[in-house]
């Protein structure tokens, strides 16, 4: 049979017209499962067809798969998320899982470096062995299964997700498409909270999903704002969308700055200003595009009109950084954490010991520091916080270096990207969330020692042994 006519044998009998017993046969099965099922389970069995469809396409494509794990807390507050049976952190985690343990089955992910991979083990170890001395066991063993379970993907998926500099790009505008998503969604669903007394933070600034989220809200727009600035020099789109994906950076920051959260703000800042700084020495030329975005921004944000308690808590920071740093709540957990690690400087006090003190300083119901390393030294000691620090100052030298060395435009604008959301999400570390919160910061960890230690060539599939 000649290649056209075995083709259109397979178009036709793919087609609905031909003669295929069994496919009414099917589809009638299907109609009377899904009727039993809404029958059975009501009008929420209806969904199951459309969640089983969208599970089958994040497999197939686990880089958004990557991005809705990291980014689905921020959701949760929609309607569409409130009424699911079940934890959709934990089940995308689960199936970004399964797809990683195929990857590695199949031998295409990359190996963890070492330094990065001890310095989890090490953490982890002290996580758990810490339980023995802990004195809140129920919180701090949840606290430590936390980290070998959703930290520990968060840090090994990007090793099994990332074949290739397509897949990175692509990682970084499901970073963007997901922080647009968040915007729209705080704008549709969000509401000024109610109360005008601007010293309380909760009070008059635009929430969406409680006080809680919108720290982890903002710092998803930041995350989007920082790839779009680079989307120029990474020529991501083209024509207008060059012009324009900058300007949708600028609007990802006014909807942030409408939310209130200064932590983030601040990490954006300082990311920025390092990363200006390293490409500078360099590539002087190549910060054109972005200062021009900075410029633009700097010109619209005053026309930009904020809730009254997100522009007074922003106008604080910027014309008394130090009173309003002393002022804020968190101040008093930091000295609190610095007082447990002079007291329990090897060991530490115990996984999730911090919580003890957090709601008598600030009278809620926080259980962490808001300091990643000054959570690590008080609970499971200064030599741990130590060699995470280590690990990170290590990946940042070697994704500069990687930066430097790259003869490619694109290809050092990409590294440039990838510290930038290293270097703020590190430093949003230092303000909000715990050490399993902050799962996106292990992620671009991952990121940068991928970025730093592999190949990753333009679109080859990789196949390791």
């Amino acid at each position: 049979m000649s290649t056209a006519s075995a083709g259109s044998g397979r178009l036709a009998a793919r087609g609905l017209g031909g003669r295929q017993p069994g496919l009414p046969l099917a589809f009638g099965a299907a109609a009377l499962l899904a009727g039993l099922a809404a029958v059975l389970i009501g009008p929420a069995a209806l969904a199951a067809p459309v969640v089983l469809v969208g599970a089958y396409w994040l497999a197939r494509q686990p880089v958004p798969l990557l991005a809705a794990y990291l980014s689905i807390g921020v959701f949760k507050g929609t309607p569409l998320l409130a009424g699911l049976p079940v934890d959709p952190t934990l089940a995308l985690g689960a199936l970004l899982a399964a797809v990683c343990a195929v990857r590695v089955l199949s031998g295409r992910a990359f190996v963890v470096p070492m330094p990065l991979l001890a310095t989890f083990v090490l953490l982890g170890v002290l996580l758990v062995l810490s339980l023995n001395w802990t004195p809140v066991p129920g919180y701090g063993g949840e606290k430590a299964l936390k980290f070998w379970t959703l930290t520990l993907l968060a840090v090994a998926a990007p090793f099994c997700v990332v074949e290739n500099e397509r897949d990175l790009r692509s990682l970084l505008g499901w970073i963007l498409a997901t922080a647009v998503l968040g915007a729209l969604v705080t704008l549709t669903f969000g509401q000024v909270s109610a109360g005008s007394d601007i010293n309380n933070a909760n009070t008059g600034r635009l929430e969406f999903g409680g006080v809680e989220n919108t720290i982890f809200n903002s710092r998803l727009l930041c995350a989007g704002a920082i790839v779009a600035f680079f989307c120029p020099a990474m020529r991501l789109g083209g024509g207008w969308s060059r012009v324009a994906l900058p300007l949708l950076g600028v609007g990802l920051v006014a909807v942030a700055a409408s939310i209130g959260s200064r932590g983030p703000l601040i990490s954006l800042v300082m990311a920025l200003a390092l990363t200006v700084a390293v490409v500078i020495v360099r590539t002087p030329r190549a910060l054109v595009p972005l200062l021009a975005t900075v410029a633009i921004g700097i010109a619209v944000f005053p026309f930009v009109s904020l809730p009254e308690t997100s522009a007074a808590r922003l106008r604080g920071i910027t014309q008394d950084p130090v009173g309003t740093l002393q002022g804020d709540g968190r101040s008093r957990l930091y000295g609190q954490a610095v007082d447990l690690t002079q007291e329990h400087p090897v060991l530490g006090f115990g996984a999730g010991g911090f919580k003890l003190y957090s709601a008598v300083l600030i009278r809620k119901e926080l259980s962490y520091p808001h300091n990643i390393f000054l959570e690590t030294s008080a609970e499971i000691g200064v030599g741990a916080a130590l060699v995470l620090a280590a690990c990170v100052i290590a990946v940042l030298a070697g994704v500069f270096r990687r930066a430097w060395a790259t003869e490619d435009s694109r290809a050092r604008a990409e590294v440039h990207a990838v510290s930038a959301l290293l270097l703020f999400t590190l430093f949003a570390a230092q303000f909000s969330g715990d050490i399993n919160d902050n799962r996106t910061f292990w992620t671009a960890l991952a990121l940068g020692w991928l970025i730093t230690r592999h190949e990753i060539h333009p679109s080859a599939p990789a196949v390791r042994a």
